[in-house]
């Protein structure tokens, strides 16, 4: 079954769990709903956002087979991948085909230094061997993946050498240049662009290019609204809005990104939609001030999240 072109707003769910560290598989079904409820334009699930990295292998397809069961075909899915070679990338890129996603979002094998012409030709035989586009994860933010990045000429070596590399998630420090060098590279070839990071740097990355923005939950109404006036045209309007709320995206996303966890849990748990906000670890601290301080700073909008 063929999935539709990926575009705008598309956030990776967080995996809720139980006091005790447990995953709350009635949680995570009220996280998909809440965010279809948003009109967002597709949604994620095991990357960084859903704590994939502190899920077991079973725990992973689990979250994945709850998810698709929930979402029904109703807006495209994203899977995300961290393999540690090119042959476990491609068996999990084969059984998760059965739930048939828009794109597997894929990290690089991190654990040893092979040198960026191995990333190269690591997901170029992905992509080729894979049925189900590739989503390649530039992450160097992340301590394990720093190494990881590459320059904007090997990523699109990569595009230009496997039709199954459809897609681009680049985040981390100075994302929004390193966007706009490889779209100057790769824009003959109609591929998709996405930034993360909460969405913190989102209107740089609008101007260098990007398709969308693959964001966290709790306040995706911000960027639904911004990307129906970058469709418009209207980008006075997208600076508007994100200018607005850019203190509620600093102050969950401004502090790295298990802090973002705690953040995105805290607000969903206040809302109502889960029962609790453990984050496994190990982790960041947290505080009752710093929970205090978000709601405050949540409370100046007119979210789903706000309280009157």
């Amino acid at each position: 079954m063929s999935q539709p072109r990926l575009t705008g707003i598309l956030p990776i769910l967080f995996m809720p769990f139980t006091p005790s560290g447990e995953i709350d598989e009635q949680g995570l079904r009220k996280i998909v709903q809440f965010e279809l409820e948003g009109k967002v334009d597709g949604l994620g699930i095991n990357g960084f956002a859903t704590e994939a990295y502190k899920l077991t292998d079973s725990e992973r397809e689990r979250a994945v087979e709850i998810v698709a069961t929930e979402v029904a075909g109703q807006v495209p899915l994203i899977i995300g991948l961290a393999p540690g070679s090119t042959e476990a990338a491609i068996s999990q890129a084969k059984y998760f085909a059965k739930y048939n996603p828009a794109a597997l979002m894929v990290l690089p094998p991190a654990t040893m230094d092979n040198g960026h012409q191995a990333l190269v030709d690591h997901y170029v035989h992905l992509g080729q061997a894979s049925d189900t586009p590739i989503m390649v994860q530039q992450s160097p933010h992340i301590p394990q993946y720093a190494h990881c990045e590459l320059p904007a000429e090997q990523l699109a070596e990569m595009a230009q050498r496997s039709d199954g590399i459809q897609y681009f998630k680049i985040e981390g420090p100075g994302a929004p240049a390193r966007m706009a060098a490889l779209h100057t590279l790769i824009a003959e070839l109609n591929l998709g662009l996405f930034g993360g990071g909460g969405g913190i740097t989102f209107p740089d990355e609008l101007k260098a290019g990007a398709s969308g923005v693959i964001p966290g939950v709790g306040f995706n109404e911000v960027f639904t609204q911004s990307w129906k006036a970058y469709q418009e045209g209207n980008m006075a309007e997208v600076i508007n809005i994100l200018s607005k709320h850019q203190p509620l995206v600093d102050a969950v996303s401004g502090k790295g990104h298990e802090y973002s966890l705690h953040a995105r849990k805290a607000l969903m748990k206040r809302a109502g939609f889960i029962g609790s906000s453990h984050v496994r670890g190990p982790t960041v601290p947290f505080s009752q001030k710093d929970a205090e301080h978000l709601f405050a700073v949540a409370d100046r909008f007119d979210l789903r999240i706000s309280q009157s």
